[in-house]
């Protein structure tokens, strides 16, 4: 992900230095904050804990302790172009972030989550668009290709870049004390996140809104009716399970921009949750929960039959897919005595048919294939006798 900024963006540039002589005289406040994190020792690195303790022992309230991790990880990173060049993260994980002292905008966006997390506060990494990186006529890609940060602090969300904080040459100089806390109306100039609620504005724009000069969009923004709560859909998503969260993010994402991407993400994060609606049954006591198993068996079927429909599968899904139609079919078909329940005979067989029909795809090496075409095979002849 690129986070350099093409020149000039003379009406944004105006609009940006506007907010920043506006907001002059808050930033100023955040001095002893910014002098603090900024002497925090090396050896800290190593304790992101006890970083977070000392980068926030200063701090009066939230916003002081968002502030304090945004100015130390802003100036402990530098941007990675020896990966931007690659284009591909070289970083595995916040050790290795931590060790090169070098990342990419979701190294920065995900080291300061982190830190915000041991700090007590909640923070939100954000996948979108960044404005600087789109063609001509700001076409929206395929994929994300930045990343920031939400942080709720005294009681309310705020958006941040931390990435675009860390001043490296001329021409972030303009935006590195805009992008800490930036009004929502002036950070979707440059920033249009995955899913309309991390707007945090009243109406959301579209993807062909963004799409507008920066003036009318700015235009629209600052005059537009309320029509939605995004606190309210940003509450609703963050409290569900982590498999429909990212369902739930996965399928916002495919409504707003609709691409070949968003769909197979989408489809991703149906197999997720139809892993977590399979590993739900483990564990259950049969047959006491035998209902429950197959309600949550057949939660996790539907959820892959839409990915299916959505994209081409890989062969761990559609294995998965497969073994969820047969032990469904298994389930079905046996009283919890064991017993065969004839009446749903028919059902049972139209499942495993299809089982068969979703393993004759698979590679003909694979173990897994040979042995549940076995069990397929061995059920429909039973099947077939008790007929």
């Amino acid at each position: 992900m690129h986070n350099g900024f093409s020149r000039p963006f003379n009406r944004l540039f105006l609009l940006v230095v506007l907010f920043v002589f506006s907001v002059w005289p808050a930033l100023a406040q955040y001095g002893a904050i910014d002098r603090h994190a900024r002497q925090a020792p090396d050896s800290l690195s190593s304790d992101l804990p006890r970083l977070a303790v000392y980068l926030t022992q200063e701090a009066q309230n939230e916003t002081e302790k968002a502030r304090a991790v945004y100015t130390w990880v802003s100036g402990y990173l530098q941007y990675d172009h020896q990966a931007e060049r690659k284009g591909q993260r070289i970083n595995q994980n916040l050790r290795d972030i931590l060790d090169r002292r070098r990342g990419l905008c979701m190294d920065y966006a995900l080291l300061y989550q982190a830190i915000c997390r041991y700090a007590g506060l909640q923070c939100e990494k954000v996948d979108g668009y960044a404005a600087p990186r789109l063609a001509e006529g700001r076409q929206v890609p395929e994929k994300a290709d930045h990343a920031w940060n939400a942080v709720w602090a005294d009681g309310r969300w705020h958006l941040l870049d931390v990435t675009w904080g860390e001043v490296q040459d001329e021409s972030h100089l303009t935006y590195s004390t805009s992008y800490f806390f930036t009004p929502p109306e002036v950070f979707i100039l440059t920033h249009l996140p995955e899913q309309p609620m991390w707007q945090l504005l009243p109406c959301p724009v579209s993807v062909e809104d963004f799409a507008q000069s920066h003036t009318m969009l700015y235009r629209q923004v600052t005059q537009q009716d309320t029509c939605w709560s995004a606190m309210d859909s940003i509450a609703a998503t963050l409290s569900l399970p982590p498999a429909a969260r990212r369902l739930a993010l996965a399928r916002q994402s495919y409504a707003f921009n609709t691409t070949s991407y968003t769909k197979k993400q989408w489809a991703a994060a149906l197999f997720d949750q139809a892993v977590a609606f399979d590993e739900q049954t483990e564990g259950l006591p049969y047959p006491d929960s035998a209902n429950t198993i197959v309600r949550l068996r057949q939660q996790a079927i539907e959820n892959a039959e839409t990915a299916l429909d959505l994209s081409e599968p890989q062969t761990w899904q559609r294995e998965l897919y497969a073994q969820l139609l047969l032990n469904q079919a298994i389930g079905r078909y046996q009283l919890p005595d064991g017993h065969p329940l004839s009446a749903d005979a028919e059902a049972t067989v139209a499942i495993l048919e299809t089982a068969k029909a979703q393993l004759l795809l698979l590679p003909p090496e694979g173990y897994f294939r040979g042995y549940a075409l076995q069990q397929c095979n061995r059920l429909l002849e039973q099947l077939s006798g008790d007929n």
